[in-house]
């Protein structure tokens, strides 16, 4: 049987700290997991369901699968900082503790699964003095509660339609120019993005559109859905966040120009497939990760 590491990497900033699973592996910042392991992870957070107890019969009212939300998850490392001198323990502790006031990427790889989640850092140390030695946690309270996919798919679709094409007489329209050209086939596949979920709840995807495209930008589900932006596209990138369902444009919200909101979602252990409508010469990418609960 081939090993699987088992890691974590606490990502803030333009920093990169590695928290080692195991003796197997190095330890370049001088830290690693503890054998209490990681709190939080795989399991679901706290589930806030409202039952109302029925006044004559057994039980509670039924729910509905809509009724079923779930808490901030709250993940929890036991770390050991070791060195051979104490400088290089604290220099090892400070890496955690610069993580505090900042949003932070928590990537747990655990053999075949790599996964993440974003929240703000805690940093306890234990109060024992120890020359080259020093444990504690670290606890990372993420306002979303699913883990993602550390990679992403991207899938790349262009319009179905170019507002330029077909034949082309000429600078001086004195005759045919070859090669000719037809313009873009409103059937193409390149037009269609399939995207999966191999996750256990649903996917939400980011979309980003890049110009120009002058009429804006319209994708259609498979499930019948359809999201449209009405302004006009051009070098700097639209990006479509179907979770949060909102558009923005250099960082700037620009949701006001939503017009159709069917942002499309991908179901778990599932697909979705989305077609771009609109006209144009740019192109959009459709990023989905995996998502679990």
């Amino acid at each position: 049987m081939s090993w699987l590491p088992a890691y974590a990497e606490i990502h803030y900033r333009d920093k990169t700290v590695l928290l080692a699973g195991s003796k197997r592996q190095e330890r370049p910042d001088g830290i690693g997991i503890t054998t209490e392991g990681v709190e939080g992870w795989r399991s679901t957070p706290e589930a806030k369901v409202t039952l109302t107890e029925r006044a004559s019969g057994n039980g509670a009212h039924d729910i509905s699968t809509s009724d079923i939300l779930y808490s901030a998850r709250t993940v929890t490392i036991h770390w050991v900082a070791l060195a051979e001198q104490h400088d290089a323990v604290i220099a090892s502790l400070n890496l955690l503790l610069s993580a505090a006031g900042e949003l932070v990427r928590l990537r747990l790889v655990d053999g075949p699964d790599d996964t993440y989640v974003t929240g703000y850092a805690t940093v306890s140390g234990d109060a024992a003095w120890h020359e080259g030695r020093m444990s504690g946690t670290l606890t990372i309270v993420c306002p979303r509660p699913e883990r993602l996919s550390w990679r992403s798919t991207d899938v790349q679709v262009h319009p179905v339609s170019s507002m330029s094409g077909g034949l082309f007489y000429g600078a001086k329209g004195l005759g045919l120019a070859y090669p000719l050209s037809y313009g873009a086939d409103a059937g193409s596949p390149q037009s269609v993005a399939l995207l999966r979920n191999a996750g256990s709840v649903t996917a939400y995807p980011v979309i980003t559109a890049t110009g120009p495209m002058p009429e804006g930008v319209l994708l259609v589900g498979s499930d019948g859905r359809a999201v449209q932006w009405s302004g006009s596209v051009g070098p700097t990138p639209l990006v479509l966040d179907c979770r949060t369902q909102t558009a923005s444009m250099g960082g700037v919200d620009v949701s006001r120009r939503l017009t159709r909101r069917g942002f499309p979602v991908v179901p778990p252990g599932g697909s979705l497939s989305v077609q771009l409508m609109s006209p144009g010469s740019g192109w959009v990418t459709v990023s989905v990760r995996d998502t679990y609960l």
